[in-house]
């Protein structure tokens, strides 16, 4: 959340926040009975179906997760498993051969991904995480995937992690004015706050 809030600074914005934690969000049944009986609903009483009203009529949508296990947290999965809602059951194929559902990725317009690794490896980490989002929302959506995260959390880190935080700052306005993230402040936010070494060392005591 301290990147999230850092992107949002720079954007000049705010933002509702859906705290999937406390929010009563049922695993999806694999029912279909909102594909083939109540014409996009979800069987499932639940916080799910105001949560997908949000996601579809919000201007900008930031996924902000840590990375557990490789992947989102298992309840911000649920959600992102019960968007099947949006979509139907027939498919097409888009320009790069690959068949998806019709209607995910119609029914949320922006997207940005925003999350945070205890490791200091991008490669092997959050490889899962990049492809399921590029996946399910296209193959361009901006992300911030900060490594050595725990850093943002630390007394005495602020030589490492202010310069990190305003290169958020940077992104989020960067995004406002333009749709997207620079070149020159992705490939900060893509580098280490420490070298892998020193941030293994400090971590392990």
């Amino acid at each position: 959340m301290k990147l999230t809030r850092a992107f949002l600074d720079g954007m000049v914005e705010t933002a509702e926040i859906v705290d999937t934690m406390k929010s009563d969000i049922r695993p999806c049944k694999g029912c279909y009975s909102c594909w083939f009986k109540t014409s996009g609903k979800c069987c499932q009483k639940d916080d799910v179906a105001a949560i997908l009203e949000k996601l579809q009529t919000a201007d900008l949508v930031i996924w902000s997760t840590p990375l557990y296990c490789y992947s989102v947290p298992s309840n911000c999965k649920a959600l992102m498993d019960r968007t099947i809602s949006l979509s139907g059951p027939t498919m097409y194929v888009d320009d790069e051969g690959k068949t998806h559902h019709p209607g995910t990725e119609d029914g949320v317009k922006k997207v940005i991904l925003i999350s945070g690794c205890g490791f200091p490896d991008r490669k092997g980490n959050f490889d899962a995480l990049i492809f399921q989002f590029q996946r399910m929302f296209g193959s361009d959506i901006p992300m911030i995937l900060c490594m050595e995260a725990p850093l943002l959390s630390f007394k005495g880190t602020e030589c490492v992690t202010k310069p990190y935080l305003e290169a958020v700052r940077s992104a989020g306005m960067e995004y406002r004015q333009t749709g997207r993230i620079s070149a020159d402040t992705q490939t900060v936010l893509d580098a280490l706050m420490l070298p892998p070494d020193e941030y293994r060392k400090g971590i392990n005591g």
